[in-house]
C-alpha cells in the first residue's frame, strides 16, 4: 500500500470537498478517488468522510487527521524545497519595508553589500511612515522600532535604539552652547512628531536625582525624521537624532552631542517576517544578513 498516495488524494478530496473535483486535479478516475479513500479508511479503521450522493464532507477525526496530515506534508515539502535550494542561486524579488529613519542612513547602504553577496536577489525597498502599511503591503521582511504591529508576524529582536540631544557645530557657535536644560528655552529646537501616534517626543533631562520632562519652544516641527535631520545638520537648531546615525556624524564633526543631562527613551528594534511554514531561500538570506549587520552597528 503507497500510504503517501493515499493521503495525498485524502488531502486533496478534503481540500476539494467533492471526489469529482479531486479526482480533476489529481487526473485519475472520481472512482479511483473513493477506492483510495476507502483503501484509506480501511487502513486507518476509522471513517474520514461522510458521504451522501452530492457531498462529502470530514468526520471529526478526519478533520484531526486532515490537520497533522497537512502540517506533514508541509514539512516534506519544505525539505525538498531546502534540498534543492543547496544546488540553486537565490533569485527573485523580496519586498523589504523599513521606516523613515532607518531607510538611507542605515539599511540603503546595507543592501549595496547584499547585492554583491546576492547579485540575483531583487530588493524592493519600502520607505514607509506608517507601521501599518508594512502589513498591509504585503512585505516579506519589515524592520521596525517598537512593538509588533500585527500577532500574525514573527520577530526577532535587533537591540534597543536611543538618541542624542545634538546640533550643528555651526549653530553652537553663533547661539552658544547650552550648558543646563533651562538654557535651551533660548535655543530654537526642532522637535519631532510621531507619524502613527502625532503625540511629540518629549524632552526629558535627569536635573539631579529628579527625571523632568520640559516643555520647550519649538521653532520648527516635522514628522518626518530625514527632515528633522536635515536641519539639524544644517544649522536650523536643536533636534533629538537617534544613536546610530548620530554616532558617526558627531565622531567626523558634522554634529556635536548636547550635554545637559539629556535622557533618551528607548526604542527596541525588530526585523519581522509573516508567518508561514515555507520561507523563500531569497527571504532567509535578507533576513539573516539584516538581522547580523544591525545587530553588530547596534552594540558599537
Amino acid at each position: 500500500m503507497d500510504r503517501l498516495r493515499l493521503i495525498s488524494t485524502f488531502l486533496q478530496a478534503a481540500q476539494a470537498k467533492n471526489f469529482s473535483e479531486a479526482a480533476s486535479k489529481l487526473k485519475i478516475a472520481p472512482q479511483a478517488v473513493s477506492s483510495q479513500i476507502a483503501q484509506l479508511e480501511a487502513w486507518l479503521d476509522i471513517r474520514l468522510f461522510q458521504r451522501t450522493t452530492r457531498q462529502v464532507w470530514l468526520t471529526e477525526e478526519g478533520r484531526i487527521f486532515y490537520e497533522k496530515c497537512r502540517q506533514g506534508v508541509a514539512l516534506i515539502e519544505e525539505g525538498e524545497a531546502a534540498l534543492r535550494e543547496r544546488h540553486n542561486d537565490a533569485v527573485g524579488t523580496v519586498r523589504l519595508a523599513v521606516g523613515h529613519s532607518l531607510g538611507a542612513s542605515t539599511i540603503a547602504p546595507l543592501l549595496l553589500e547584499f547585492g554583491a553577496r546576492h547579485p540575483a536577489i531583487h530588493v524592493e525597498l519600502l520607505v514607509l511612515n506608517q507601521l501599518a502599511d508594512m502589513v498591509q503591503m504585503k512585505a516579506d521582511i519589515g524592520v521596525i522600532g517598537g512593538g509588533l504591529p500585527d500577532s500574525s508576524l514573527t520577530a526577532r529582536r535587533i537591540g534597543v535604539v536611543g538618541h542624542y540631544l545634538c546640533a550643528a557645530p555651526g549653530y553652537l557657535a553663533a547661539q552658544g552652547v547650552p550648558r543646563k536644560p533651562e538654557d535651551l528655552h533660548a535655543h530654537r529646537c526642532i522637535a519631532l512628531r510621531h507619524p502613527r501616534n502625532d503625540a511629540i517626543r518629549p524632552w526629558s533631562f535627569k536635573i539631579g536625582n529628579e527625571m523632568r520632562t520640559l516643555e520647550l519652544p519649538h521653532a520648527i516641527t516635522v514628522s518626518d525624521v530625514g527632515t528633522q535631520r536635515w536641519l539639524v545638520l544644517n544649522g536650523a537648531g536643536v533636534g533629538q537624532i537617534t544613536d546610530y546615525y548620530a554616532e558617526p556624524l558627531v565622531r567626523q564633526g558634522q554634529l556635536a552631542r548636547i550635554e545637559v543631562g539629556y535622557v533618551s527613551r528607548p526604542v527596541e528594534l525588530f526585523i519581522y517576517m509573516p508567518r508561514r511554514e515555507l520561507v523563500p531561500r531569497r527571504c532567509r538570506l535578507l533576513n539573516d544578513f539584516l538581522f547580523e549587520e544591525l545587530r553588530s552597528r547596534l552594540s558599537q
